[in-house]
Formats: structure tokens, C-alpha cells, sequence
């Protein structure tokens, strides 16, 4: 009975009383959107220090001294296979759901300013002359600039003084996360209402196009697991894919029935190793931080989900918005991946920062409840193909 009222069969319940809500009861459910509104006020209230620790703990406990050629290869690596994946959901978003996804009835919202500005104006948005006015007005870039700089920096202090700043980052960092399991616990009253109030002032017709986001979604990953992943393991790695996928089998059963890129470490180290034919240095130093750094899976879907609510909201995005988009993914999705709640935290970022209303998250956690499963198995299998095809490469 207590598996069956979990919080993710909770939030998906609410959902769909969310539904039944703004159909049948639209004035009700205008009239609660305000637990709507203080479920995106806590979400808001994380974004920054979730940002600023996850960057900078995944730059800092990068291994350094006798690791270096393997960790550059794996770094890398990495960085190729998010942005891929990555550039992946933003041409299935851009080209293949933007026609069909356009709302009429809100196409009054305000758009950011981001697609007027010069060039000039755009590769200097990038940096801050003060911090803390960036803190202030949340400036999600300049702040992710700041921390990598900051991040970076750090790596030339002495050991003892990168233990104790890494150690108080690690800290809050943990703090952060009890704070937001807290915030997820509201999850369920937070998305019937913003569900309901979304419903109650949207035409049912929009909906039908939430049809169009899971095809693009299933489209989006099979090419980048299909296609992106098969030619690199063919060409870089010399092995071919779905005789890999077999043989290391067990770790994706585990990723998809836990939705947990963690908790399928000890089983994706031991297929590795003794079925993947992978070295024990390689296995033991790649899964661990693919786990926090590589998430092919994740930058594919973020991106795409962005990319369709902003078309849901009859927001036209520009260039540079769109370049907003996969810069941040790419930078945000490495250091949330082990954070309960994380990537709720980061899309929530990415919606502010291009002007997509941020009622539309609630979109997001709906079906976030669906894909987490595949997306966190395809995380895993991009983590194992990545250490299969570094090892070849290394003495």
C-alpha cells in the first residue's frame, strides 16, 4: 500500500485530478492557483545555490596529478556525447515539433529582451561586473560563468584549503537536497493546482499536442542511442553496440526500474569489468564520475522540454535563446544528476531565463514522471558505452 502511494504516484494522480479539476471546475481552480504559485515560489527560492554548489563540486573533485590522461579523454568524451545528445532534442524540438505545437490563446506573453540584442551585447551578458547584483536579479549565466571561473581558481589552492572549501560546498550542498526533498513533498497539492489552473484557462485542444512532445521525446532518444552512440562505438570504439548492450544488460535493468544513475553504480562497475571487458582503473574511474558528469540522457530531454513548452506558450525563441538553451543544459545537467529534484530545479532555470512562464513546470513534472525511467537508463548505458570506448584508448 505504501509503494502504491509513493510521491511519484501521487504527483501523477494529482495531475490527472488536476485535469479533472480545470475541465469540470475552472472557477475552483483558478480560485487555488495560489498553491500553484507558492510551489514555484519554493522552487525558485532553490535554483541559485543548487546551481552554484552542483558547478562547482563537479568542477572541484575533478582528479587530477597521475589521472590526467584519463581524465582528459574522459572529460572529453563526455562533453561530445552531452552536446550531441544535447543538439539531438533541440533539432527534434526546432524542426520537428515547432509547426505543430503553437497556442493562440497565450500568445501575448512577454518574450525576454535576449533576441534583440547585438552580438556584442550577448557574449558580454556573459559575465557580471557585480556578483551580487547577478545573485539578486538571478541571472542564471552570469552566475554559472562566475562559479566555473571560481570553480577553476579553486583547483590551484593548497590541498588542505580545497578540503575545507569543497567540504563547506558539499555541505550546503546536502542541505540543499533535504530542503528540496521537503519542497517535493508539496509536489503533489503544487501540480493539481497549477495543472487545474493551466486546464481551466487553456483550450483542451492545446493538449493534444502534449501527444507530439512524447513522440519527439522517443524519437529524440532513439536516434541519439540508435544512431549517436552506435557510430561512435563502431568508429571509436570498435565494438559493435547491441552485442555491448547484451552483454551489460543487467545495469540497464536495474537504471530503468530505479530511475537512479547511483544507486546502478556497483552493478554497472561489476558488468563492466567482467563482461564489457573494460579495465579496472577505467571502470572504477569513469562510472563514478559519469554518474555526476555524463548525462546524455538528461541533456536531450531538458533541452527538447524547454524548447516545446516555450512553442506551448507561443513563445517564438531566437537564435541566441535557443544558444541560452544548450549552453546551460550542458553546463547545469552534470551537476544535478545525483540531487533528488534537481532537474526540476534547473528546467525551472532555463524557463525563467528565456521568458517561458514558470506555470509551465508543472508540464514538465507531469511527464517527468513518465520518462525519468528511460532517461536515466540511457544515462547509464551513454556512462558505459563512454567507458568501453575511453579504454581503448588508454595504456
Amino acid at each position: 500500500m505504501n509503494k502504491l502511494l509513493n510521491k511519484e504516484t501521487l504527483t501523477l494522480l494529482a495531475g490527472v485530478l488536476g485535469v479533472v479539476a480545470g475541465l469540470y471546475y475552472p472557477t475552483l481552480s483558478e480560485n487555488v492557483s495560489f498553491m500553484g504559485d507558492i510551489f514555484i515560489l519554493l522552487l525558485k527560492m532553490m535554483i541559485i545555490p543548487l546551481v552554484f554548489t552542483s558547478i562547482f563540486l563537479s568542477i572541484v573533485n575533478l582528479p587530477l596529478g597521475d589521472v590526467k590522461d584519463l581524465g582528459i579523454k574522459t572529460i572529453v568524451y563526455y562533453f561530445m556525447t552531452s552536446s550531441l545528445a544535447c543538439l539531438t532534442g533541440l533539432f527534434i524540438a526546432v524542426f520537428v515539433l515547432t509547426p505543430s505545437v503553437q497556442v493562440e490563446s497565450l500568445q501575448k506573453i512577454k518574450v525576454t529582451d535576449l533576441g534583440n540584442i547585438s552580438f556584442n551585447e550577448f557574449m558580454t551578458s556573459f559575465f557580471s561586473g557585480n556578483i551580487f547584483d547577478s545573485l539578486s536579479q538571478g541571472n542564471i549565466v552570469q552566475i554559472v560563468v562566475f562559479t566555473i571561473i571560481l570553480s577553476l581558481a579553486s583547483l590551484k589552492l593548497d590541498q588542505s584549503a580545497r578540503t575545507i572549501l569543497t567540504s563547506f560546498f558539499d555541505s550546503i550542498q546536502k542541505l540543499m537536497s533535504i530542503i528540496i526533498n521537503w519542497i517535493l513533498y508539496f509536489a503533489p497539492i503544487g501540480i493539481f493546482s497549477l495543472v487545474a489552473s493551466i486546464v481551466a484557462k487553456t483550450e483542451l485542444s492545446s493538449f493534444e499536442k502534449l501527444y507530439s512532445l512524447f513522440g519527439g521525446i522517443g524519437i529524440a532518444l532513439f536516434i541519439h542511442v540508435f544512431v549517436t552512440l552506435f557510430i561512435l562505438a563502431k568508429f571509436l570504439g570498435n565494438f559493435n553496440l547491441y552485442d555491448f548492450i547484451f552483454k551489460i544488460r543487467k545495469a540497464l535493468i536495474v537504471a530503468i526500474t530505479t530511475a537512479s544513475s547511483t544507486a546502478t553504480l556497483p552493478v554497472s562497475t561489476e558488468v563492466l569489468k567482467v563482461h564489457g571487458g573494460v579495465k579496472n582503473k577505467t571502470a572504477g574511474f569513469m562510472l563514478p564520475l559519469g554518474a555526476t558528469l555524463n548525462m546524455d540522457g538528461s541533456a536531450l530531454y531538458q533541452s527538447l522540454v524547454v524548447i516545446f513548452l516555450a512553442n506551448f506558450a507561443g513563445i517564438d525563441l531566437s537564435i541566441y535563446q535557443q544558444f541560452l538553451v544548450f549552453f546551460f543544459v550542458m553546463t547545469s545537467s552534470a551537476g544535478t544528476a545525483g540531487i533528488p529534484g534537481g532537474g526540476v530545479m534547473m528546467v525551472g532555470a532555463v524557463m525563467g531565463m528565456v521568458g517561458i512562464p514558470m506555470e509551465y513546470i508543472g508540464i514538465y513534472l507531469l511527464i517527468d514522471r513518465f520518462w525519468d525511467y528511460p532517461i536515466t537508463m540511457v544515462n547509464v548505458l551513454g556512462d558505459l558505452v563512454g567507458a568501453k570506448i575511453v579504454d581503448r584508448y588508454i595504456k
